[in-house]
Parts: structure tokens; sequence; C-alpha cells
């Protein structure tokens, strides 16, 4: 691996990952013979000048955590990242449970993978 390491799918020595995993936007490095993630990376979404077609909002009647959010509007707790990036103008804090009635904007399902698919070419042009 060279010094400005590789993403996790590209190394055959680990598994392969989803592509709804938070853990795509990071490169691997080895450090004393282990492989670690260089966290210093950040993604940001901003839905201000997309068409509506391509985001809904809607609100949670009660304090939940991004994870559940994620498992009811895509099926999967993999993406509370995604909703959270795209809503961190409302919430700063993705540790901290979304209180009930935030008006969040979540991407629509149909154009998820041209999202995910976008934010992995930005972070690794040379794929």
């Amino acid at each position: 691996m060279d010094a400005t390491g590789a993403f996790q799918n590209t190394i055959n020595e680990l598994e392969n990952i989803s592509s709804t995993r938070y853990e795509n936007i990071f490169r691997v490095f080895t450090k004393s013979g282990k492989y670690i993630y260089n966290i210093l990376r950040s993604v940001n979404i901003d839905l201000n000048d997309a068409s509506p077609d391509a985001y809904t909002i809607s609100s949670t009647q009660f304090e939940t955590s991004w994870t559940n959010i994620s498992y009811q509007a895509y099926g999967t707790p993999e993406l509370w990242w995604l909703i959270y990036i795209t809503n961190k103008n409302v919430i700063d804090n993705p540790v901290q449970l979304v209180p009930g009635g935030v008006p969040l904007k979540f991407i629509k399902p149909d154009k998820l993978k041209e999202v995910l698919d976008q934010i992995a070419i930005q972070l690794n042009p040379k794929r």
C-alpha cells in the first residue's frame, strides 16, 4: 500500500464491504502491521440547489437514533451517515439522538446509487 493509503475494498486481505457503509469514505493505512482508517475525511451534501424530485422531507415523531431513521427510510441502518451529512445544517452532532419533530431531508431511494457513486468518484477520482 502506498503512502496515500487505499480503500478497504481494494485491499485483498480485508473483507469487501457494502457501498452503503460509512467506512468507504476513509482510506486504510497500515501501522505496526495493523490496518487503520484515516478518519480525517469528510463528505458534504448540499440539497439546497438540488431538484425537489431528488429528496423528500420528513420527521420522526419521537426522539430516535440515526441508525433507526436510516432503517425506516432505506431498510438498512448503514446509511445513517448519509442522512446525517445531508442534514448536518439542522443537527450538528451525529452521536446524539435526533429529536422528534425535526424536519429532515432524505435522498430518494431511486437516487441513492447515483449519490453513492458520485461520493466514491469524488473521494477516489482514479477509480
